[in-house]
């Protein structure tokens, strides 16, 4: 599927064509915002953009939260996390503490197989010191000759939403966000994804070894007559 160009857009396409309510899409929507904001100096682009952002940042959250977590979303839980991103974060750091060390694992395994969609990685803490700074631009700051009717005000917020969305459009235009399930590993990728969480061993070690084990893996299933394939162990976030 082609990438979308979000510049050149009139705010009756932003709003009206390819309107998607995932994290991607609220992204695609602020730097139309920004695009229109850049050609006309308009503060209300610039504030929709920010919006659209921060709305991006915390569905972006909520993804990885069901992606970390699954079925054990329960319905208590889902109401602490609506409308609060730092609860969101919490939620994924107490229900799933070893999330980011298991998407760093997946990510790494999955490399050494070359028929694999490239994987991407989120920093929690990086999405949540973006979510922080692009709320700055849609509270009140100061009077307007201060912010709004200020130019040095306005590029200041261009540039720290444009940073914010870059961010989380790069990547996700870049590859794909996975984990792999450790219920659902092979015993091999099972056995190093512990010895990885407990560190005894590093993520170049990982690697080194995940090659090894693909290798295993596929002589083993070429002799029952079967393919080695390692994306069906993946819980995937489309981008």
């Amino acid at each position: 599927m082609a990438i979308p160009d979000y510049r050149n857009r009139s705010p009756e396409q932003i709003i009206s064509d390819k309107v998607y309510f995932d994290s991607v899409g609220y992204v695609y929507r602020a730097l139309s915002w920004l695009d229109i904001a850049g050609k006309s100096g308009s503060v209300c682009a610039i504030q929709y953009a920010a919006h659209d952002t921060r709305q991006g940042i915390e569905q972006l959250l909520f993804e990885e939260l069901v992606l970390s977590v699954g079925t054990r979303l329960d319905r208590e839980e889902y109401e602490k996390c609506k409308g609060n991103s730092t609860k969101l974060h919490k939620i994924i750091r107490r229900l799933s503490p070893d999330y980011a060390r298991l998407a760093e694992f997946t990510k790494t395994v999955l490399s050494t197989d070359l028929q694999v969609l490239p994987l991407e990685t989120w920093n929690h803490g990086q999405l949540m010191k973006h979510w922080a700074t692009v709320s700055t631009c849609l509270h009140w700051a100061g009077e307007p000759r201060e912010t709004v009717e200020s130019k040095e005000w306005r590029d200041r917020a261009t540039s720290t939403v444009e940073t914010a969305a870059q961010y989380i459009w790069e990547k996700k235009t870049r590859g794909y966000t996975g984990v792999m399930m450790p219920y659902s590993m092979q015993p091999e990728i099972r056995e190093l994804w512990g010895r990885f969480r407990t560190g005894q061993v590093d993520i170049v070690g990982v690697e080194r070894t995940a090659r090894i084990a693909l290798s295993v893996l596929r002589t083993r299933n070429a002799r029952r007559g079967l393919t080695t394939r390692l994306p069906r162990t993946v819980r995937v976030v489309s981008r």
